[in-house]
């Protein structure tokens, strides 16, 4: 009996389509890219790209701008605050594994932060007051900084969905490796870098088409990409049985056993 609803279980597994590592990461900077183009073209700063924010905050000190000033300040508070919190929630589980749980219980996080957004957004409406911007500013940087974090607990040499900055240089240097190498590893690399930064780029541009054409769609984006992804970790890695711990540690284990 248990066999039986073993096997149908694992078919129900097989079934459902899945997205690997990579797939993951590349719908996760398409998703930041949305971001990014709704947050500038409606809120005026990034909530994705910091350093963007750097050099808005930069301008609006030298013109004097209170604004503008509020905005960007703020936008950078929310993201180092939500990249924070992202690292107290994968700094409890062990860096194993090609993706692990805690980054899928981040990116829950992420989720119901950017469920928040696409709801004050859509009751908002075009017309928002300053508040309510300051609102969305908050909720959408603590979301893409929670992001930033729980990617970059996975470990990934180079690779990160919110600063493309980063991933881009990353690209270029390990181009430059390959042609020189024709590297199998490192083909692979440059494929999935080449994907973030293109997905960034598609998204971008897909958010800012629906933003302009004041499309409901540009808020719900994000938080739909999200959740595919997140709904794909747990399918793929949630009932994955946890490693063997490294034999020096069971070496541990049984002596500390053995004196109890």
């Amino acid at each position: 009996m248990t066999s039986g609803v073993t096997r149908r279980v694992s078919c129900a597994r097989v079934a459902v389509p899945a997205l690997g590592r990579d797939g993951m990461l590349v719908v996760l900077a398409g998703a930041a890219g949305v971001m990014d183009a709704v947050a500038y073209l409606g809120l005026g700063v990034f909530t994705t790209m910091m350093t963007g924010n750097t050099a808005l905050l930069a301008f609006a000190i030298a013109r004097g701008e209170l604004g503008p000033i509020l905005r960007a300040g703020l936008a950078l508070a929310a993201f180092g605050t939500g990249a924070a919190i992202g690292t107290l929630i994968t700094g409890w589980s062990p860096c194993r594994g090609e993706w692990r749980s805690a980054v899928t219980g981040a990116l829950a996080c992420e989720a119901i932060l950017l469920g928040v957004f696409a709801t004050i957004w859509h009751v908002a409406g075009p017309v928002r007051g300053p508040g309510t911007t300051g609102l969305l500013l908050l909720v959408s940087g603590l979301a893409m900084g929670i992001q930033s974090a729980a990617i970059r607990h996975l470990g990934i040499p180079g690779v990160a969905t919110t600063y493309i900055t980063s991933t881009l240089t990353n690209l270029s240097a390990e181009l430059v490796g390959w042609t020189r190498s024709k590297d199998g590893t490192r083909a692979r690399r440059v494929r999935l870098l080449a994907a973030v930064v293109v997905s960034y780029g598609l998204g971008a541009l897909v958010g800012a088409v629906f933003e302009v054409r004041s499309s409901p769609l540009a808020a719900w984006l994000p938080l739909i990409s999200v959740v595919v992804v997140v709904v794909n970790a747990f399918l793929r890695h949630g009932h994955e049985p946890p490693q063997a711990a490294p034999r020096d540690d069971r070496r541990s284990a049984l002596a500390a056993a053995s004196r109890e």
